[in-house]
């Protein structure tokens, strides 16, 4: 290093020093964690973009020639946060004299080192174009709302991306109605290796004053908007999810059941089997049962595994087959080459899925969770976990219109019962007519209204006959 470049990159190091507020230790201590896996899980208005944006300048002013890389759910959306109102801002208020390109979305520092700023959810080929590229920092805003597969991102694209500078992978967010996922799993510490940093906007020393003040008014002129899941996940930061995005109107209290009735006929039952198929997804099977004098439809097994091959799902069919005598087995008929296997080599009977107007039928169903007309085994807790969790993808806090489900979400036991509901027959059920046992009141008097019935009978055939002339009445 000569001696110009070396007085340049030090006078850089000295810039990056003055970036972090005394008054925002926490924003300082993240940024410092030597961790190369590190999640900010903090409520809104905590400053997560603008401690990213603070972040990737601090690495490269004191690393000429790297590359940092923030990601949003959409290049637009990633524009919109941190071009503007973050990048910019730093760049003014330190005197950094970077070059920013609004075509291609990079700020390119003196010293050859670049931020570039883009999205990757749009489709999981926005994730293929990160391949191949070198990174000393990766900063992915929003981390608990992306549909594509986040693992697959972090671990299989950005994670060897990061390698050759022995670099750092960030997610930064705020709990949403998504309860699942990487981000959901690293804050509730299920996902090990992260080292995770929270605060709220009560730590952000440029907004907390103003926080504190949106608070009071909450309390003051709209109360009611504590008690919403939206308050509770962008106020407070707790996971919950907002029932009226669920997707399927599922609630315990109506919904489980123990045991099936009693005194039942045993002929009465009829058992019909979803089935919704996957490889590097889940495969989901769903077994349904409902009988001819009760007006409720059970779920009485369900199992879900990944990595089953034709062969296997075969297999799990004919097993539900022999334990539940089942009469139909609905399956997914995407892939048509495998069901035509399964019916050919492996002599399964099976009946392809309706799939036109999902939605609608979801609707319909959810009628009968609602009137509770439907039960689930207390021990079908993945079918149930599932349940809770699918929510319709939305945009903001609206829901997208045409209705979808969200694709980062887990939905395969719930096709595969959708799939075996749509197939049974509970509501024509007819209640059971009991007889009363001879020689009781309710015997008699059902015998007497027998002989009455035939005596009004005869009578009615006389009168028919002309037996009977007018003069007799």
């Amino acid at each position: 290093m000569n001696d110009s470049f070396r007085l340049i990159h030090n006078r850089a190091k000295q810039s990056s020093l003055t970036l972090f507020d005394p008054k925002f230790p926490q924003q300082k201590r993240f940024v410092e964690d030597p961790s190369k896996l590190k999640a900010l899980w903090c409520t809104r208005r905590a400053s997560k973009s603008f401690t990213a944006g603070l972040y990737m300048v601090k690495e490269c002013l004191e690393n000429p020639g790297v590359n940092c890389l923030f990601l949003g759910l959409t290049r637009e959306s990633a524009k919109g946060i941190i071009w503007k109102d973050i990048l910019k801002i730093i760049d003014h208020k330190h005197r950094l004299k970077c070059t920013f390109n609004g075509t291609a979305l990079t700020m390119t520092f003196p010293n050859g080192s670049i931020i570039w700023v883009t999205g990757v959810d749009a489709d999981e080929d926005e994730m293929n174009k990160l391949l191949g590229k070198k990174y000393r920092l990766v900063c992915l805003d929003e981390s608990s709302l992306y549909t594509i597969d986040l693992r697959r991102l972090v671990y299989g694209v950005l994670k060897p991306a990061v390698a050759d500078y022995r670099g750092t992978i960030c997610m930064m967010g705020t709990s949403s109605n998504f309860t699942k996922g990487l981000f959901y799993d690293i804050t509730n510490k299920l996902e090990p290796g992260w080292s995770m940093h929270t605060w709220s906007a009560h730590d952000n020393p440029y907004v907390a004053k103003q926080w504190q003040e949106e608070l009071d008014e909450i309390d003051q002129k709209r109360p009611l908007f504590k008690e919403t899941p939206l308050y509770r996940q962008w106020y407070l930061n707790e996971w919950v999810i907002d029932t009226d995005k669920l997707v399927y109107k599922f609630n315990a209290d109506r919904n489980i059941f123990h045991d099936r009735p009693k005194g039942l006929s045993p002929a009465g039952w009829s058992y019909v089997l979803g089935v919704d198929l996957g490889f590097e997804d889940d495969s989901a099977f769903v077994v349904t049962a409902f009988h001819e004098n009760d007006p409720t439809l059970y779920v009485v097994s369900t199992y879900n595994a990944k990595g089953m091959d034709i062969t296997d799902v075969a297999n799990k069919i004919k097993e539900f087959q022999r334990s539940y005598e089942v009469a139909k087995v609905i399956i997914d008929g995407a892939n048509k080459q495998g069901v035509e296997e399964m019916q050919r080599r492996h002599g399964v009977p099976l009946t392809p899925s309706e799939k036109q107007d999902k939605v609608t039928f979801i609707e319909l169903l959810n009628a009968d969770l609602i009137q509770a007309h439907i039960k689930i085994h207390k021990n079908a807790t993945n079918l149930i976990q599932e349940l809770m969790g699918l929510v319709w993808k939305t945009t903001g806090d609206q829901i997208d219109l045409p209705k979808k489900e969200h694709p980062s979400l887990p939905n395969h036991l719930c096709d595969a019962f959708l799939y075996a509901w749509r197939y049974c027959y509970q509501y024509m059920a007819e209640p059971k007519t009991v007889k009363p046992v001879m020689g009781t009141k309710a015997w008699h008097d059902e015998e007497n209204a027998k002989m009455w019935e035939k005596e009004r009978e005869k009578l009615e055939e006389l009168y028919n006959n002309d037996h009977f002339g007018p003069e007799t009445y």
